[in-house]
């Protein structure tokens, strides 16, 4: 195992030396990295993204929600270098890292973190990672080494007493999503606090066929209730990866050269949202496989959405209550000396979807206290006028970056 990931590693270091910009990466290069991922990494972390976006639309009635299972995934398992006993244990099977030795986790993490930085042509995507201390608490070594070597993280010590420690972390979250996301950290940290951990994920995809804004028009978009609501509906014809089933439709409009793409999975007229939800939840395999292309019509509204919400109940409902209790959670790689903690994880999600491409971006923030020939088919037509199923997929990968349910564009 040590051999092949020494392997990966200089098969990685070679290509971004080769490559110059990073967005200047061939399609086959990358293709020839994203080979190089462990799958069960992406498995785990899709799994988890569904299972939390199960969650999270329970407890939404009926409104938007939108999240990234990569930059939570990142944050937690950063935190996840630090526990131990029934915490690791509980944390684990809530992210699906069971049978996944921890030097295998950390280096897929940073398989990962450098594949999401090669992007290609007509995509931006970054992803960074920060770690902020409480002044005066020394953090194990091995712990800190893991985050600036596996996860490429910046280790940073804090005056937390500070009414502006917070600002200082907010301005490094405003930097990486390019002002999308301004603040992660909503007041000052606490005198109680010892360990911020934060991932951000900045992503710009340019559609690999653009949609004419001459032919975007107002439209009826019918909402949950029965109500309509006007929306700006784009609309162009061409050839994608299609799908339809008794239930369904299913398209993937690619950016740049194809290397990632928005998956939208839009329920049939006798069925709805909340049924598409049951079937995603109990095996999505079948819309993470590739499609069969074919010509048609997509109508997909324009739209802005800004997504942010506490993850505590959702994960202490998802078996990692144990991490957050001060009499049972077991941190003790965290810091010499010191009982610790998870206090409370924060995540924001930022997207815009138009005519030239789309734009999105997520932060998670993880506050711990101390303590054959084919027959050809008709055209297909799409009109995507009522509540909706999206991903923004890395193709190459197989991994679902964001996902969302779009009640109400």
């Amino acid at each position: 195992m040590r051999a092949k990931q020494v392997l990966i590693g200089l098969f990685l270091s070679s290509l971004l030396a080769s490559c110059g910009k990073p967005s200047l990466i061939s399609y086959e290069k990358r293709a020839e990295a994203a080979s190089h991922l462990d799958p069960k990494i992406v498995k785990a972390q899709n799994a988890f993204g569904l299972t939390l976006h199960r969650h999270l639309v329970q407890e939404g009635n009926d409104t938007n929600v939108f999240l990234s299972p990569t930059s939570l995934s990142t944050a937690l398992a950063m935190t996840y270098n630090g526990s131990a006993g029934n915490t690791r244990q509980a944390m684990a099977i809530t992210l699906g890292w069971e049978e996944m030795p921890l030097e295998e986790l950390n280096k897929g993490y940073k398989t990962m973190n450098h594949l999401l930085k090669q992007t290609g042509r007509g995509v931006e995507l970054n992803t960074a990672n920060s770690l902020w201390s409480r002044k005066g608490i020394r953090l194990a070594n091995p712990f800190a080494q893991t985050a600036r070597n596996d996860y490429e993280a910046g280790v940073e010590e804090l005056d937390f007493s500070s009414k502006t420690a917070h600002e200082t972390v907010n301005k490094w979250v405003k930097k990486q999503t390019k002002g999308k996301i301004p603040a992660i950290l909503n007041k000052p940290l606490e005198p109680s606090d010892s360990l911020v951990l934060v991932n951000a994920i900045y992503f710009n995809g340019s559609w690999e066929d653009e949609f004419s804004p001459s032919s975007t028009k107002v439209e009826a978009f019918r909402l949950s209730d029965g109500s309509t609501k006007k929306v700006s509906m784009m609309s162009r014809t061409g050839t994608y990866e299609y799908a339809e089933e008794d239930g369904y439709q299913a398209i993937r409009l690619p950016y740049g050269e194809g290397q990632m793409d928005m998956l939208v999975i839009l329920p049939d007229e006798n069925s709805s949202l909340p049924a598409l939800h049951e079937r995603l939840w109990s095996d999505a395999s079948r819309w993470q496989k590739p499609f069969k292309e074919r010509n048609g019509e997509i109508q997909l509204p324009s739209f802005k959405l800004e997504y942010e919400k506490s993850m505590d109940k959702a994960l202490q409902s998802m078996g990692m209550a144990v991490a957050y209790d001060p009499a049972r959670a077991d941190f003790p790689l965290i810091a010499p000396g010191f009982n610790h903690v998870i206090s409370h994880v924060m995540h924001k999600t930022y997207l815009e979807v138009n005519e030239k491409g789309t734009e999105a971006a997520a932060v998670t923030s993880v506050t711990v206290k101390a303590t054959s020939a084919e027959i050809p088919l008709d055209p297909f037509s799409m009109n995507v006028d009522r509540p909706f199923f999206i991903a923004i997929e890395d193709r190459q990968t197989g991994a679902w970056l964001f996902i969302g349910s779009i009640y109400s564009p």
